[in-house]
């Protein structure tokens, strides 16, 4: 996290705060319901990336491409969340934050959402097809995909127990699977992330949920280090865009003290 003060916020909290004030999550069910429809609608005309996809592999393809979803971005590896926490610079006198969360532990909260999904294979630790299945449905009933308007959509949502639990589609893309990623989702999107992470039962307990604070002092340091590693833009998001945009950030010869091109 590029600031240690800075909440942990999907881009879809962001949205709604931004254009309906600090009170704006309130409209955060219909803000998404036409944000997927509209997306599912113009996807196959660009013809990129998952064919056919269902389920979260919707909100995830949204995710991937920019637009405003539900889903918070976590990787397995502490190191590339390192990285990300320090790309941006901020003030030597502030400083960056790493959120370490057990996944053993969030995974309870898919247990809060269970009721009424009849397959609850979901549940299971293997990625396999039949939990693959299990998933769709779970998310159809998750995210009231097949609710008759808007209106019983937003109603649905709302009436969601607060909750957050990590999820990952069957079928990745090369970022995805280069960065080690998957998310984090919230079970009610009227309420903020951090509000729904804290409903889960031993949220206090540091071996649940730890953050980490790295001073801004030490970044320069850092990414020396998670460079000689090759964990750097250029790596984590394979191709020219990323390379170029890495450029910017740390390179040895530039960057490096002492040294010239």
């Amino acid at each position: 996290m590029q600031r240690s003060s800075w909440k942990l916020e999907p881009s879809l909290e962001r949205t709604c705060k931004t254009h309906y004030g600090e009170q704006g999550l309130i409209e955060a069910p219909r803000i998404e319901n036409i944000l997927t429809r509209e997306f599912r609608r113009r996807y196959h005309t660009h013809g990129v990336g998952i064919s056919d996809p269902v389920g979260i592999e919707w909100l995830s393809l949204m995710q991937h491409y920019g637009a405003p979803t539900r889903l918070l971005d976590v990787t397995y590896s502490f190191f590339i969340a390192a990285y990300f926490a320090m790309e941006k610079p901020c003030e030597k006198s502030s400083s960056h934050a790493i959120w370490a969360i057990r996944t053993g532990w969030v995974k309870e909260g898919i247990r809060l959402l269970s009721d009424g999904v009849n397959d609850t294979d979901y549940l299971k630790n293997e990625q396999n097809e039949r939990q693959w299945e299990s998933q769709k449905s779970f998310f159809e009933s998750l995210l009231h995909l097949r609710a008759p308007s808007i209106e019983e959509h937003t109603k649905l949502s709302r009436n969601n127990p607060p909750c957050a639990f990590p999820v990952n589609g069957m079928r990745l893309n090369e970022r995805a699977t280069v960065q080690q990623g998957a998310f984090l989702c919230p079970g009610n999107v009227t309420q903020p992330f951090e509000d729904n992470l804290k409903r889960l039962k031993g949220f206090d307990n540091p071996e649940n949920v730890v953050k980490i604070i790295i001073p801004g002092k030490l970044r320069v340091e850092a990414l020396e280090r998670l460079h000689a590693m090759n964990i750097n833009r250029a790596a984590l998001f394979p191709g020219l865009e990323g390379f170029a945009a890495s450029l910017g950030i740390y390179h040895p010869l530039a960057f490096s003290s002492g040294q010239n091109s």
